[in-house]
């Protein structure tokens, strides 16, 4: 794949790649109101989580971009922090220079602010947004087609050289169609979030969308080929989806501790799922070196490995962080007993 394929919006040129992301943006955006009228948000909440996530996402975006790339901001000088640092990034919506999880650390905190200014709950509002990030994350990947990104490693056996079990780049190497794989992960995020997550409440589906995505996100970025984040040789997205879970995981034991004994997980059960994340995590990184430097190991049993631990990794993570709230336990207890 030669360059960017580009396509004229307006007058301007646009990357199919950008022109993907602002589809699966403003996808999001109606449906994020579609779901906040559905589970009766108030007006007020909601459109402030618009007028300020719109700002704070992007804001968001380009600092974690800038924060993974301090090595380049320190050579061209952070004035490029609000404006392009090359003439790829000039095109307007290029769609480069920015990540993914800061947009959501954004949002998030629109969120907050306008669940607080607007009187409605913040989880209320994180579970209406969660579709709409399954839904963005999906249709974007499917457009890193168009610039080239989302590939794999080499293919080795040619009856494999075929779209959509790979494409072929400008030097005529055959990579693994990985953004395909990543677009299908997100719409199986999208409907799991829309089906099993709908009557959920209270952040339910918000953390829903974190678990699924960061603990299938540390498997596809091991496997990516391109031009991804990294700090060295450390690739950022699976450190920082290995730190959202395991935040999420904290805040979960924090609340256990709250909780009265009778709603409360089994202690044994809770070490367990935090052990068995630990290690996990730390089995990963020492298969990461394994892939290049391991003369016993090879690369597919690496990779498959590490699919196997990133399931290990949701599981465990779902078991804790997932865990019903103290309220709708007893709930269900009573009703029970009646």
């Amino acid at each position: 794949m030669e360059g960017y394929q580009m396509v004229s919006v307006l007058g301007k040129q646009m990357s199919g790649y950008a022109m993907s992301i602002w589809i699966g943006c403003l996808a999001g955006l109606f449906l994020f109101i579609q779901q906040a009228r559905a589970r009766k948000v108030k007006s007020t909440a909601m459109w402030l989580t618009v007028l300020l996530g719109i700002p704070l996402g992007l804001l968001g975006a380009r600092l974690y971009y800038v924060l993974a790339r301090l090595d380049l901001f320190q050579d061209i000088g952070f004035e490029y922090f609000f404006i392009a640092a090359d003439e790829e990034l000039k095109t307007w919506g290029a769609a480069k220079g920015a990540a993914f999880w800061g947009a959501v650390g954004g949002v998030a905190l629109a969120a907050l602010l306008a669940g607080k200014i607007g009187g409605e709950k913040t989880g209320s509002l994180l579970d209406a947004l969660a579709p709409s990030g399954a839904l963005a994350i999906a249709v974007s990947r499917f457009g890193e087609y168009s610039i080239g990104e989302g590939v794999g490693p080499d293919v080795t056996p040619e009856a494999l050289w075929f779209f959509p079990a790979a494409v072929v780049n400008e030097w005529e190497e055959w990579k693994y169609a990985l953004f395909l794989l990543e677009g299908l992960a997100g719409l199986v995020i999208f409907v799991l979030l829309m089906t099993v997550g709908r009557k959920k409440k209270n952040g339910y589906r918000a953390r829903m969308f974190i678990v699924l995505y960061a603990s299938s996100q540390i498997i596809f970025e091991a496997l990516r080929r391109d031009n991804f984040l990294r700090w060295l040789f450390v690739r950022v997205s699976q450190v920082c989806c290995a730190v959202v879970l395991a935040f999420l995981m904290v805040f979960a034991v924090i609340r256990w501790a709250k909780k009265p004994p009778e709603a409360r997980m089994p202690k044994g059960k809770l070490i367990l799922c935090c052990g068995l994340f630990l290690a996990m995590v730390g089995a990963i990184v020492a298969l990461e070196f394994a892939v290049d430097k391991s003369p016993t190991l090879s690369v597919g049993m690496a990779y498959l490995l590490e699919a196997l631990c990133c399931i290990v990794i949701g599981i465990a993570s779902w078991q804790v962080i997932m865990d019903e709230d103290s309220a709708d336990v007893l709930e269900k207890k009573t009703a029970a007993l009646q």
